[in-house]
């Protein structure tokens, strides 16, 4: 029998609610203690879920039974907790971004890859049976040869309703390019490779401290085109739109969990797929890259590249 994973939490946020939901799920989770810098949001999330509360997150890192550390702040404090977690040796799952600047997320990669944990990232998409389904067409040939990669998206409002918080909306760490493409941006690599010549186009609001309003991009993947267009505040209800095509076929990830193909001699056709909870995936094969099985996960070398491109997007880099 396999024995239990005892998890410290940084970060009482509402990504870091969906993770505590799903450890409840899984039976060899055992959250052994939380801690948040906001002592009433410590104190609600710790209540809510009946979990052990701690006055520091170096409290977690010092306590021998804890084997892994989930980090979910917000990405300008990831690097000096980050660098905590890595010298005790503790196992390591982090919200993405990696970090708050290419330099950081690059010290991160590289001393983790220097320990002898593993470190993987919640990049949830690949989780889902869509995306394994969306896999299975694309390494059976569904697509024929590649010819084009799109990702559009259209939000209604930014932060999101479910996110009101600083950090989501300021330039300095939020805003939809970081919060939301970021996730597609890991897709294509994982899927095709490393996305190159990058171009962008952002836009920004009058207020310097706000994130960007609209974003007109591209790059290449393997010499085919990656085209990325966003928008915030439009008047329609938030739509993300992920299509790839090629010269048989086409594939469309709508809304994160709807699958559409369509070929030369069909329409689009929404495909029939059950979605089971993918954080506990997301776990199960967490764990099972620390019993040294074979296992799916993000590790903070791909972290870090996914990283990048967001930079270059943004301008940053």
């Amino acid at each position: 029998m396999k024995k239990n994973m005892n998890i410290g939490i940084i970060g009482a946020g509402v990504v870091a609610e969906r993770i505590i939901r799903a450890c409840s799920m899984h039976p060899r989770a055992n959250i052994k203690g939380i801690y948040d810098v906001n002592p009433k949001k410590l104190k609600d999330v710790a209540e809510k879920h009946s979990l052990r509360p701690v006055d520091t997150y170096k409290t977690l890192l010092e306590d021998e039974d804890i084997d892994i550390i989930y980090l979910a702040v917000p990405p300008k404090y990831h690097y000096p907790i980050a660098l905590d977690i890595l010298k005790a040796d503790k196992h390591f799952l982090c919200e993405k971004p990696l970090a708050n600047s290419t330099e950081e997320a690059r010290e991160m990669y590289e001393l983790a890859k220097s320990k002898k944990i593993v470190h993987g990232m919640n990049f949830p998409t690949i989780y889902l049976n869509v995306y394994e389904k969306m896999e299975e067409l694309i390494n059976n040939g569904f697509l024929g040869d590649l010819i084009r990669i799109e990702f559009q998206g259209y939000f209604t409002h930014w932060p999101r309703l479910w996110q009101q918080n600083d950090w989501v909306g300021s330039r300095e760490q939020g805003g939809f390019v970081r919060e939301v493409v970021t996730h597609y941006i890991q897709l294509i690599q994982r899927l095709f490779g490393d996305i190159e010549d990058v171009v962008s186009f952002i836009q920004y609001p009058e207020d310097p401290q706000l994130s960007e309003t609209g974003i007109i991009a591209k790059g290449s993947v393997g010499g085919v085109p990656v085209l990325i267009n966003g928008v915030t505040h439009v008047g329609m209800k938030e739509e993300l739109n992920f299509k790839i095509f090629g010269t048989k076929g086409a594939i469309y990830l709508r809304n994160w969990r709807d699958l559409l193909v369509s070929t030369k001699e069909t329409g689009l056709e929404k495909l029939d797929i059950v979605e089971e909870n993918h954080l506990v995936d997301l776990l199960d094969n967490f764990f099972r890259a620390i019993d040294g099985e074979e296992a799916k996960i993000v590790d903070f070398e791909e972290g870090y590249k996914t990283h990048r491109i967001i930079e270059q997007l943004l301008g940053r880099e």
